[in-house]
C-alpha cells in the first residue's frame, strides 16, 4: 500500500496535522508537527519507511514498544530523538512532563535515502543506525525548533525557509547516522555564476511569490537535497539567504525607478510588512530603503 505520511502521521497522533513540508511524491520527504496536551499511546504499525520522531517537550514516562517487547521505559529530555527502523511495530506509551508540546515526525524515504547514498557512490539507499533516544545532538535539536518557528511565522518567505530547514534535518540524519558502510567521497555538483544568474532571474521575476527548492533545483537540473548542499558549498551562502538578497535587488529596482511608497514596494519584493523590507534591507545594503532612494536621487 502507498504511504501518506500525512494521514499515518494523523493516525499515530490522533490529530489532524498540517504538513510542515510535504515532497513525499517528488523527494521521498515529509515532516508533519503534532501538538501534545497530555498522556497518548502512538501506534505506529508497521513503519514503512524510516521515521525519525523528534519530542520538543520534556517525556516523564516513555514506554517503547517494538515487535510485542519494551524497549525502553524511561525519561525522555526535550530535543531527544528516535529513529525508527522500516519493518518494524512499534507503539509508544508517552506521558508528557508538560501541558503541551510538539512533537515533529520526519518521513524519510528510499528516493532520499537513495540520493543521499547516491552522493556517497553508492548503488542503494542509506540504511540509518538504530537509535532510540539515547544521543544528545544539540544541532537537531535546534534546527527542529526553527523549523516549527518557521512554519508558524505567516509570512513570504517562511515556507522557503521551512523547507530548507527541514532538508538541513533529514540530510543531517543521513549524513551522521548512516549505518556504516564503504563509501566513496560525496560529490557536489558546482553551481557556478551563470547558473546562479539563471536563479537570480527567476527569483527577481516575481519576487513577491512563494519560491521553493524544488522550483529552485530544477533550474540546474538537480534534487532539492542535492542543490541545498551545492549551493551552500558553491556560493557561500544559502538558498533562502539568497532569495532574500534578490528580493532586495528587486526592491532597490523600483526604488530607483518608481514613486511607489515603501509599503508597497516591500510587499511587492516579497516582505511582509515595510519593517521587514527595511531590516534585511540594511543588512544587505548598509543602508535604509529611504537613504537609498534619497541618495540615488540626489
Amino acid at each position: 500500500m502507498r504511504l501518506d505520511p500525512i494521514k499515518h502521521a494523523e493516525f499515530v497522533t490522533g490529530r489532524k496535522q498540517s504538513a510542515l513540508v510535504d515532497l513525499w511524491s517528488t523527494t521521498g520527504f515529509a515532516a508533519t508537527l503534532s501538538d501534545v496536551t497530555g498522556p497518548h499511546v502512538y501506534d505506529y504499525g508497521d513503519l514503512p519507511v524510516a521515521t525519525v520522531a523528534i519530542t520538543l517537550y520534556d517525556v516523564r514516562r516513555h514506554v517503547l514498544i517494538e515487535n510485542g517487547r519494551v524497549r525502553r521505559d524511561g525519561r525522555v529530555a526535550s530535543g531527544r530523538f528516535r529513529i525508527g527502523q522500516p519493518g518494524r511495530t512499534v507503539v509508544v506509551d508517552a506521558v508528557p512532563d508538560v501541558r503541551s508540546g510538539k512533537l515533529l515526525l520526519l518521513y524519510l524515504g528510499d528516493s532520499l535515502l537513495r540520493e543521499v547514498g547516491a552522493a556517497r557512490g553508492e548503488a542503494r539507499p542509506i540504511e540509518l543506525m538504530d537509535y532510540a533516544w539515547d544521543v544528545d545532538d544539540p544541532f537537531l535539536s535546534l534546527a527542529a525548533r526553527r523549523v516549527v518557528e518557521a512554519s508558524e511565522e505567516r509570512r513570504p518567505g517562511r515556507s522557503l525557509l521551512a523547507e530548507q530547514l527541514a532538508h538541513t534535518l533529514a540530510l543531517h540524519l543521513s549524513d551522521r547516522y548512516a549505518a556504516p558502510r564503504m563509501a566513496a567521497p560525496e560529490r557536489f555538483p558546482n553551481i557556478d555564476d551563470d547558473l546562479r544568474g539563471r536563479i537570480a532571474d527567476f527569483v527577481r521575476s516575481d519576487p513577491g511569490r512563494d519560491i521553493t527548492l524544488a522550483e529552485m533545483a530544477k533550474i540546474v537540473d538537480l534534487s532539492p537535497s542535492a542543490f541545498l548542499r551545492s549551493f551552500k558549498r558553491s556560493a557561500g551562502l544559502t538558498p533562502h539567504r539568497f532569495v532574500v538578497e534578490q528580493r532586495v535587488r528587486a526592491a532597490q529596482d523600483m526604488l530607483a525607478g518608481s514613486r511607489l511608497p515603501i509599503a508597497e514596494i516591500a510587499l511587492a519584493a516579497g516582505f511582509s510588512s515595510q519593517s521587514h523590507l527595511g531590516a534585511a534591507f540594511r543588512a544587505v545594503v548598509g543602508l535604509t530603503p529611504a537613504q537609498f532612494r534619497r541618495l540615488r536621487r540626489s
